[in-house]
């Protein structure tokens, strides 16, 4: 399993994640809270904070303690240094905004600016030992289950297809409910799934979880925070931020994530990959003239007769 941790400098969304099972209930309804509003706790007292979360002081500070603070003051002043870390969807759109100003012309720099700034950090956040377990991993499996919950979905999708081109066995997943279940039947121990999560983990991300280390599926992890929290549950971790400071969030990193993952196998198996793209095209060129060849038909029933003169 990876063996990445959480170590004292996380963020409190990371400590959250890595300690939820060590809290009791009451503690994780604080912790939680405390993760989701950051502006809320870094200028509120243990006596608001146990208010807010239905509990009360004593809970919040032993909540505060068990998460690796001295106190609620260290915690507050952590959270006042890197308040902008973690704003509402709509503060960081405004953050961005700013960012951007009035001139339009400087929207595409700024943006190119941003991606190149965490394309950078996850140079450094990527470790080269998890990336290579990471490609053995898949390399080796018999299937691919590529999982992604909401808009990342169509991410799954896309690298499932860089699959398919490969000649691998794989699938993707975003749906929700009992058709997510429908998807992770096939499972078994030869497989391997790969989980597109940042943030938290959601309902359906534990259930896939849960259903690999059942099965005995190994679990690739490509996240943001999450990888102190579930370093112990999947094979390796892919950890890179997905967006800088106070501003949105972006696909940026994730896809490069897995465009180097998909070049990776590409080159361990280079002939498999090769053949695999060379019956691709011969399907395409078949495709190609049996669309011309249904067009002209068409096209000859559809023409009307001369009229006569």
């Amino acid at each position: 399993m990876a063996s990445t941790t959480s170590g004292p400098g996380s963020t409190l969304p990371e400590r959250v994640a890595a300690r939820r099972d060590l809290l009791s209930p009451a503690e994780q309804a604080v912790a939680q809270f405390m993760a989701d509003n950051p502006q809320e706790v870094a200028f509120a007292s243990a006596e608001k904070l146990g208010r807010l979360t239905g509990t009360s002081d004593a809970t919040v500070i032993r909540t505060v303690k068990a998460l690796g603070y001295s106190g609620l003051p260290s915690l507050k002043r952590a959270l006042q240094e890197s308040l902008r870390d973690r704003l509402t969807p709509a503060g960081r759109l405004n953050r961005s905004l700013d960012a951007v100003g009035d001139d339009l012309k400087q929207v595409f720099d700024v943006v190119v600016t941003e991606q190149i700034g965490l394309l950078e950090s996850a140079r450094h956040s990527v470790q080269p030992a998890e990336f290579v377990k990471a490609v053995t991993a898949i390399r080796d499996a018999d299937y691919v289950l590529t999982c992604a919950v909401g808009i990342l979905g169509q991410l799954a999708e896309y690298f499932t297809i860089r699959m398919l081109r490969q000649g691998r066995r794989a699938r993707a997943v975003q749906a929700s409910g009992f058709l997510f279940a429908d998807a992770l039947v096939p499972l078994s121990s030869g497989d391997v799934v790969v989980l597109v999560s940042h943030h938290h983990v959601k309902p359906e991300e534990e259930v896939v979880l849960e259903h690999a280390e059942r099965v005995g599926a190994r679990v690739i992890l490509i996240t943001d925070t999450l990888g102190g929290a579930l370093s112990d549950r999947v094979e390796a971790v892919l950890s890179a931020e997905v967006n800088r400071h106070d501003r949105l969030s972006s696909i940026t990193v994730t896809v490069t994530v897995l465009e180097a993952l998909s070049l990776a196998l590409a080159a361990e198996q280079r002939e498999r990959a090769s053949a695999a793209m060379h019956r691709l095209t011969t399907v395409r060129n078949r495709l190609a003239e049996v669309i011309a060849e249904e067009v002209g038909t068409t096209r000859r029933r559809t023409r009307r007769p001369a009229e006569p003169d």
